[in-house]
């Protein structure tokens, strides 16, 4: 990615966490990037295209944090590798990252393009469940079920970590992670 490109998607991706999107200006995306404000339109048409690019750009961040070395070992180890990423993903979230909770709320989140956007950066995660249920190893259900009964306990517990200050200890979470196996274990 282009070194100005990844300064101005770095800055406004500060901005929207420490200020909230309706703060994001082009006049101070600039100021915070480092950058002439007609570079930014160098690289993006409008401010849309700018936060389509972002949505796109945090999502592929934190599918590689959430599926990393989740493609070695058996099927549950897979699954815990994904847990424990997403809660290990949470613990190292920063005020100068958007956090998945903003991201989820950018605009155009629910596009039905970036829901397919979503879909593909997440395939491993698909082939996964497909797997282990071709295996029958866990409930024949939608995917998007299956995320839910699996994987929110461990952004939940992420956001409450960050919010509260709470920690958990490993063999709590190995507790946790046991549930969310079970969960959707046959």
């Amino acid at each position: 990615m282009d070194n100005k490109r990844e300064q101005i998607l770095r800055a406004a991706e500060n901005i929207i966490a420490n200020e909230g999107l309706h703060n994001l200006s082009m006049q101070k995306l600039a100021k915070e990037a480092g950058v002439a404000a007609g570079t930014i339109y160098r690289y993006f048409t409008d401010k849309d295209e700018l936060i389509d690019d972002l949505r796109r750009d945090v999502l592929t961040q934190i599918a590689q944090s959430i599926l990393e070395g989740a493609n070695e070992g058996s099927i549950e180890a897979r699954f815990r590798k994904v847990w424990f990423n997403i809660i290990r993903l949470g613990e190292t979230c920063t005020l100068e990252r958007l956090n998945f909770e903003q991201y989820t709320h950018l605009p155009g989140a629910n596009s039905p393009e970036h829901r397919q956007f979503e879909r593909e950066t997440f395939a491993p995660l698909h082939a996964l469940f497909t797997e282990a249920k071709t295996e029958g190893l866990i409930v024949d259900l939608d995917d998007e079920l299956l995320f839910a009964l699996a994987f929110e306990p461990a952004v939940g517990l992420c956001r409450r970590m960050r919010r509260t200050g709470l920690h958990f200890s490993m063999d709590e979470l190995t507790v946790v992670c046991d549930l969310s196996w079970r969960a959707i274990k046959r």
